[in-house]
């Protein structure tokens, strides 16, 4: 997109702020093109989210710190694709390429933290989304999948969800 555009071109030292600003941004923006690589993050087992008390808010709750790391398997495919796209913008006649990843500050999304799974020792929840040993304690969310896929889970998340919904309701209904 243009703020995207407006960044590299700056970053590039081809955008000048002043009376040229516009025809800069209009030969840059006009003369390029972005391939995006998203494919699925393997699961780590030393990623995770918990509570951070030493950066609390102003009412003393305490604030979530990430501990995560990309799977190497995910950055080979990230690599491997870098690379068959800058193939494809040669085969289409492009003077210049640059490849970078992973792009930072995207908003990754952050799953299977309560895995779902038969196993109480390796997942958290039942494949009802209960979890194991804590009654009618239910997890509807993407925390519940054991990996996520390359795109946006909302479309997944609210299917898992509606699925959970109708086993809880059905556990619970009385004839």
């Amino acid at each position: 997109g243009p703020l995207e555009a407006a960044r590299a071109a700056w970053l590039r030292k081809r955008l000048r702020f002043g009376k040229d600003l516009i025809s800069d941004f209009d030969v840059f923006y006009k003369r390029q093109m972005a391939i995006s690589i998203i494919c699925e993050d393997l699961p780590e087992a030393n990623n995770r989210i918990f509570l951070d008390h030493n950066i609390a808010d102003r009412f003393g709750i305490a604030g979530v710190k990430v501990e995560y790391k990309l799977h190497e398997n995910t950055k080979a495919v990230m690599l491997d694709g870098m690379a068959n796209a800058r193939k494809i913008m040669m085969t289409a006649s492009a003077k210049k390429t640059f490849a970078y990843g992973p792009v930072r500050n995207t908003g990754w999304h952050t799953m299977g933290t309560c895995r779902m799974g038969n196993n109480p020792k390796t997942s958290v929840v039942n494949k009802f989304g209960e979890a194991h040993g804590v009654l009618n304690l239910y997890i509807t969310d993407s925390s519940v999948f054991t990996s996520g896929s390359c795109v946006n889970p909302a479309n997944t998340v609210q299917a898992v969800a509606l699925y959970l919904a109708d086993n809880i309701i059905k556990q619970f209904k009385v004839a």
